[in-house]
């Protein structure tokens, strides 16, 4: 997904590779990040490790993704609160970690890509096979409190169950 974005400046490629030193995640031999960087935590994560922080505050994995890709596959299984956390960052392109020392801004301007099925079977809209829940998880996102996210999306894309002739 990162490869259908435009190569990064030099500028650019100092920024993020500032983000990986800070975060020690900066590969060995690699003095400079060049490829646009592409995360995709698991759905189980905490919104500190999605955001950053610790007793020393390091960035989290949408700074790591900064002039990337965060991509979020199924969406709707991430938690209420780790999401939430994401909608200052995404409006700001920054996350700022505060403790009783003081504060740390990292940069966060990211690419949000999320992909989802509608329906826990992943029969929904298939002529074939009925689905259990329908629209549950799609009602779910659309209804509920993760409506500025379905707002964000710039691309929703449907398809459709395919068979295999013999």
């Amino acid at each position: 997904m990162p490869g259908i974005l435009p190569e990064m400046s030099i500028d650019e490629s100092l920024d993020v590779t500032r983000i990986y030193s800070v975060a020690d995640q900066l590969p060995a031999g690699t003095p400079l990040i060049r490829h646009r960087p592409f995360r995709s935590p698991h759905h189980t994560i905490s919104h500190a490790d999605l955001v950053g922080g610790g007793n020393i505050p390091k960035p989290g994995e949408i700074s790591l993704a900064h002039r990337g890709v965060l991509f979020l596959d199924e969406f709707p299984e991430f938690g209420t609160r780790v999401l939430e956390v994401m909608r200052q960052p995404m409006e700001d392109k920054v996350v700022t970690i505060s403790r009783a020392k003081g504060s740390l801004t990292f940069s966060a301007n990211f690419q949000l890509i999320a992909a989802m099925n509608p329906c826990p079977c992943g029969y929904y809209g298939d002529s074939q096979n009925h689905a259990l829940a329908r629209l549950h998880l799609l009602q779910n996102i659309k209804n509920g409190s993760r409506v500025p996210y379905w707002i964000a999306l710039t691309f929703i894309l449907k398809y459709h169950a395919w068979t295999m002739k013999s």
